[in-house]
């Protein structure tokens, strides 16, 4: 009983042991903030932030948008050019979903951004409310891609 009773008292300093060492952060992928700015914003903002999907900030890759969400909430529906801050949210959430694929060294056509939305018969990996794009010769789905082609992992310091 007294070996129970030890064994119970060790298990929570095991386990704040393992709650103590974080892993250390990992530094995402950065591109082109102009090609963010002219080109993939505004498909992001035509294709993927509806209200419904990913302008709700609940959802998984939630994005700004002019007119649908913004940081401040007093901005909500002015159709105004996003700030700064909003587009380097943005650059993040994308880079966060290419962070895996440039890091193993696939094709860019692997990452989330492109492979969910892209129609299954194209090379999608599909999604769930269905096909944005049709193929990968849509302006919306090249302009998406343009700007992740220019993301790159910082280098080491």
């Amino acid at each position: 009983m007294i070996a129970l009773a030890r064994l119970h008292a060790l298990v929570p300093c095991a386990c704040a042991a393992c709650a103590l060492a974080p892993p250390p952060p990992v530094p995402l992928p950065v591109g082109d903030e102009e090609v963010l700015a002219s080109l993939a914003q505004p498909a992001l903002d035509r294709r993927c932030a509806d209200a419904s999907c990913h302008a709700n900030p609940d959802r998984p890759f939630a994005v700004y948008s002019p007119g649908r969400r913004r940081a401040d909430p007093a901005r909500l529906h002015l159709l105004e050019p996003l700030t700064p801050d909003e587009l380097a949210a943005n650059a993040r959430a994308i880079a966060a979903l290419a962070l895996e694929p440039l890091a193993a060294g696939e094709p860019v056509d692997t990452c989330l951004v492109l492979c969910k939305p892209l129609a299954v018969s194209a090379g999608g990996c599909g999604h769930v409310v269905g096909e944005v794009f049709a193929g990968t010769d849509e302006r919306d789905y090249q302009a998406l891609r343009t700007y992740l082609d220019t993301l790159a992992l910082p280098e080491d310091p």
